[in-house]
């Protein structure tokens, strides 16, 4: 195995760590308050810097980059050089991106019953997901880099801008349980394997901590932090 390929492995492993240990969710919006760093998951913001620190701390060459969702400059990712090639790491979105995607190379692979694949025309690069029979223009990245105070200072006003994001309006909770891709979206639990599709519904706001402990075996002290 070559340097190259073996960081490749590892950086990828990295990502369904986190991918496994910390959500994706928008509960820091609906309960008003402030995203604790590094420890709870979060947006895609959240996550991209809890993976970015523990990707530099192990060595590797990880910078904040940003991507647009519906033509609007609002999502947050992670650049990524390994010897030559740049690769982008979608560690903070909601679906289960696994995978690097190339700068300079088109990609496709299947997981938990989706499939993720990229396109390529000049320096941007478009991320398209397909679930249930269903393709999804998910992500558009421009692989030029931004300077990342810029993106620190959006991030910091992120929820006071005023921009509508996708989950502006409901609840989302998301991670990898036991082989499975679980997706809380509003009253509606998604679960997603490699040979299986289920809908959960039902599942009311007010039970929020009893779903998130037994249906993501997420246990930690973020319900008392937005309770508090």
């Amino acid at each position: 195995m070559s340097q190259c390929t073996s960081e490749i492995a590892s950086i990828e492993a990295l990502l369904l760590k986190h991918y496994e240990q910390e959500p994706f969710h928008n509960l820091y919006l609906f309960y008003g308050k402030k995203p604790i760093p590094y420890k709870y998951g979060g947006t895609c913001s959240d996550k991209t810097l809890s993976f970015i620190d523990e990707a530099r701390s192990l060595g590797f060459k990880v910078y904040l980059h940003s991507g647009y969702i519906d033509g609007k400059e609002v999502h947050r990712l992670a650049r990524v050089q390994i010897g030559k090639r740049t690769y982008f790491a979608d560690i903070g979105n909601g679906w289960p991106a696994i995978k690097l995607y190339p700068e300079d190379e088109e990609i496709l692979y299947s997981c938990f019953g989706m499939k993720f694949h990229t396109k390529i025309n000049k320096n941007i690069i478009s991320v398209f997901n397909t679930r249930n029979g269903i393709e999804h223009l998910q992500l558009v990245i421009d692989t030029r880099p931004r300077c990342e105070n810029e993106i620190i200072k959006d991030i910091d006003k992120r929820f006071t801008s005023g921009i509508n994001y996708p989950f502006s309006n409901s609840i989302r909770f998301s991670l990898i349980v036991n082989n499975k891709f679980l997706f809380l979206r509003g009253e509606s639990l998604e679960i997603y394997s490699s040979d299986e599709y289920i809908t959960l519904d039902g599942m009311r706001k007010d039970n929020l901590p009893s779903i998130i402990k037994d249906k993501f075996k997420f246990k930690s002290s973020l319900f008392e932090y937005l309770q508090s």
